[in-house]
C-alpha cells in the first residue's frame, strides 16, 4: 500500500527536521510518480507588491526565470487557482490568447510537464497560496492518477500554508494526526465502537484505543467525542 503525500510528508518532517521544503517536496515528487511538486504562497505578511513565497522541485533556471519576470503575475493557473476554490487541471484552461501559449511555451522548454493540477488554499487569516502537482503520464492515465491522489493532495497544501506561515509568524503549527487517527476518528464520527472500529481495520481494539488516546492528546480534548468535533472543525477529517 502506498503512502499518502501527506503523511510520508509528516514522516519527513518528524525524521528529517533539517531538510528544507523543497527538499521534501523532491522526495514526495520521486515517490509518488510526479516530476514536480510547487508550492506557491501569497502571504499577508509577504503582500504589497512584494514576491511570492516559493517552495519547489522544477529546474533552478526556470524558477530563477519566473521570479526575474514576475511571472506570478501573468500565471495563468495562478490566477484562475487564486480566483476559486477548486483544483485547476490545467488541460482545462483555455489557451487560445498568445500570451497564455507563449507561458506555457517557455515553461515546457524548462522541464515543467504537460499536465498538472494547481490546488487552491485558502487562509483567510494568512493569505493565499497554491499547491501545483506536475506530471508527464499520458492524459487517460494522469485523470486517473489525479481522481485517487488529489484529497490527500489538497490536505497536503494544508500542511504546507501551516509550517509557511508557522514559519513566517514564529507560530507553531496546528495539530497533525497520523493516517490511523484520522480513520479512526473518522469511524468514531459514524457511530462506530472501538471495537466495531477494530473489525473494519483488523486491528486490535487496544491498537484502535491507543490511535484515539494520541488524537484525543494532540487535539488538546478529553474524550473523543470532543476531539471529532474538534478535527471536523479544524478540516483535519471529513465525514
Amino acid at each position: 500500500m502506498v503512502t499518502p503525500l501527506s503523511d510520508r510528508y509528516l514522516d519527513l518532517k518528524e525524521q528529517q527536521p533539517d531538510l528544507k521544503t523543497s527538499e521534501i517536496l523532491n522526495v514526495l515528487a520521486q515517490e509518488m510518480g510526479l516530476n514536480n511538486l510547487s508550492y506557491l504562497g501569497f502571504h499577508k505578511d509577504t503582500c504589497g507588491g512584494s514576491d511570492p513565497v516559493i517552495h519547489t522541485t522544477y529546474d533552478p533556471a526556470w524558477l530563477a526565470r519566473y521570479q526575474e519576470e514576475n511571472y506570478h503575475l501573468i500565471d495563468p493557473v495562478v490566477d484562475r487557482s487564486l480566483e476559486g476554490t477548486l483544483p485547476v487541471d490545467w488541460s482545462e484552461l483555455p489557451k487560445v490568447d498568445r500570451m497564455t501559449r507563449d507561458f506555457f511555451g517557455e515553461a515546457m522548454e524548462f522541464g515543467v510537464r504537460q499536465n498538472g493540477v494547481s490546488i487552491p488554499i485558502r487562509d483567510h487569516v494568512h493569505g493565499k497560496a497554491v499547491l501545483t502537482l506536475n506530471s508527464d503520464l499520458r492524459i487517460h492515465e494522469w485523470r486517473k492518477y489525479k481522481r485517487g491522489i488529489i484529497a490527500d493532495a489538497i490536505y497536503l497544501g494544508c500542511l504546507l500554508q501551516s509550517d509557511m506561515v508557522a514559519g513566517i509568524t514564529g507560530g507553531e503549527p496546528g495539530p497533525r494526526l497520523s493516517r490511523r487517527e484520522k480513520e479512526v476518528l473518522k469511524w468514531a464520527a459514524v457511530g462506530k465502537t472501538a471495537w466495531e472500529t477494530a473489525q473494519i481495520m483488523t486491528v486490535s481494539n487496544s491498537t484502535v484505543n491507543h490511535h484515539l488516546y494520541n488524537a484525543c492528546a494532540k487535539l488538546d480534548v478529553a474524550n473523543k467525542t470532543h476531539a471529532v468535533a474538534k478535527a471536523i472543525r479544524a478540516q483535519l477529517i471529513t465525514i
